[in-house]
């Protein structure tokens, strides 16, 4: 299913520029103001209720339908995450009653500043725009009444700083507010400071396929940094790879190279030399992207850019990161052997935080592919994590290790079995040979994976198990095909993530079986918004 709509309001350079480089974009709604009241309404009779419906305020208020299928917001995320993207199952309303003004409005915003956890099991947390969030305000919400606060450029963080916290900035605005944010930019709810309650909704969307070109109106194909740079440090390694990423290029410093024609004056060791501790952090980015430029020609400076790697500051780690991908094979060897410095004592349920090292091995791409590959082969359950992760951020690039990302699916770790199974779904056609193998965790049950690994929300490793091997089916697409039966069985499954993801992927098989079994969930499970206690037939 792709949405292929003719008033599609597909974003532009400059709005897409701006997404990569800040990590947000705001988009503007041609929606009645009674929608958004309808919606607010519904929501205030949620919280007179004390019922937190979860997942389930969509259904709750069917209005919301009149916002997230407009041309505006379905061309936003066409343009950020084609268009075949997945409504991931995930969505919640954040509603802020009335506070007491603290001693000190800004500190109390920072204080709760984070990274969202995904749902409901740790999923990595990704440089590649691959998961987005809808934020939504039904009513006016100006500063007092407590908007959620966002730092720009943060979405690359391995961890929450005191300097993002520092450049947040209110995401206020009118009823029918909407803005579209990396899913991993730090954020945090402001101080409502009005006499009513601030309604916030968070919606999740997720690409399905890896870009193969560009899906937004693009005037061009090189970046540039946006008009409306937010972002505290200049990042464009990143920002580049990102954007000729999304554009479907395969070269993915294609634009860098094209930004930078000219070899710097000072020699490789100068530059080095920069890259030491006593430098100030802008210094330390100028020199790692003047290296960036030598490309392969930089070697001599792996051992230094890796001793960057995983640890403050956060801009400079995320450069060198990139600049250890320009200088591709060369750099391979080094970063296979440092893979292996974090362990799964530091392991959350909330957001897994991979090593720089994965980062860069994906980024060089196929010459990596083949010492990942040997690694998946680790006595150790975290080096063999890191490795299906960088493999899955390749794309079809890892398909040569489908086989081995498969050999993984029977190892006894529900957590490399479950970045196995995003991996494969990221590489997508390709990995269609391991179906078969992909498929049976969506009827198969072993005792070890069932304890509740997150007492708040009582989720065991079975449910985060199936639901990946659910969004991999469905990000394989036809190539699923033989999988039909178990997609079919998955959606009685008694996890509603499972059974979305399940429906998500039985319509791409583009099977009569398939469309009959979706419609009659569909058609089951029908809301009827007016029936109260009071009617209740």
């Amino acid at each position: 299913m792709t949405r292929t709509r003719p008033d599609l309001v597909l974003l532009n350079d400059e709005q897409v520029r701006a997404y990569i480089a800040n990590g947000y974009v705001r988009i503007d709604l041609s929606v009645p103001g009674e929608v958004h009241e309808a919606i607010a309404r519904k929501l205030d009779l949620m919280e007179e209720r004390g019922s937190d419906l979860g997942n389930n305020v969509l259904p709750h208020a069917p209005e919301f339908r009149h916002v997230l299928n407009t041309p505006e917001v379905q061309g936003a995320l066409v343009s950020l995450l084609g268009d075949d993207y997945i409504e991931y199952p995930h969505r919640y309303c954040h509603s802020k009653p009335p506070e007491e003004p603290p001693e000190d409005v800004a500190a109390q915003v920072r204080r709760g500043y984070h990274q969202d956890t995904y749902t409901p099991l740790a999923r990595p947390r990704q440089h590649c725009p691959r998961f987005a969030r809808i934020i939504y305000y039904p009513r006016d919400t100006p500063i007092a009444h407590g908007p959620t606060h966002v730092s720009p450029g943060t979405q690359f963080d391995q961890h929450v700083t005191d300097e993002g916290r520092a450049g947040a900035i209110p995401m206020e605005g009118p009823a029918g507010s909407l803005w579209i944010t990396h899913f991993d930019i730090s954020h945090g709810a402001g101080v409502n400071l009005s006499d009513g309650t601030r309604h916030m909704v968070k919606f999740i969307y997720m690409r399905r396929t890896e870009p193969a070109s560009p899906s937004w109106n693009c005037a061009g194909r090189t970046w540039k940094s946006p008009e409306d740079l937010q972002a505290p440090w200049d990042l464009e390694l990143a920002w580049s790879y990102l954007w000729d990423w999304m554009c479907g290029s395969r070269d993915r410093f294609a634009s860098f190279r094209s930004n930078h024609t000219s070899i710097p004056d000072e020699d490789v060791t100068d530059l080095c030399d920069a890259l030491d501790p006593g430098h100030s952090t802008p210094q330390t980015l100028t020199a790692i992207h003047k290296l960036a430029v030598f490309g392969p020609r930089a070697v001599d400076a792996v051992p230094a850019l890796v001793a960057l790697l995983n640890q403050d500051p956060q801009p400079v780690r995320i450069t060198a990161i990139y600049a250890l991908a320009t200088i591709g094979e060369p750099a391979v060897r080094a970063l296979a052997e440092r893979m292996d410095r974090g362990d799964m004592e530091s392991w959350s349920e909330s957001a897994a935080a991979m090593t720089d090292e994965a980062h860069a091995l994906a980024a060089i791409g196929t010459p990596a592919v083949a010492p990942l590959g040997d690694i998946l082969d680790s006595a150790r359950e975290w080096d063999r994590i890191n490795a299906s992760f960088s493999l899955g951020e390749m794309d079809s690039t890892a398909a040569d290790a489908v086989p081995a990302l498969a050999q993984c699916l029977d190892g006894n770790s529900h957590r490399l079995v479950r970045f196995a199974l995003d991996a494969l779904g990221q590489i997508g056609g390709p990995a269609a040979g391991a179906v078969p193998r992909i498929s049976r965790f969506l009827v198969e049950n072993r005792p070890d994976w069932e304890e509740i690994l997150t007492r708040s929300r009582a989720w065991v490793a079975r449910d985060q198990i199936r639901i990946n091997a659910a969004t991999a089916l469905a990000r394989i697409g036809p190539g699923a095909a033989v999988a039909e039966r178990q997609l079919l069985e998955a959606l009685d499954d008694p996890c509603g993530y499972v059974s979305l993801l399940a429906t998500d992927a039985l319509l791409h098989l583009d099977s009569p079986a398939a469309a009959r079994a979706v419609s009659e969930l569909v058609m089951a499970q029908r809301w009827d918004p007016s029936l109260t206690h009071a009617r209740p037939w």
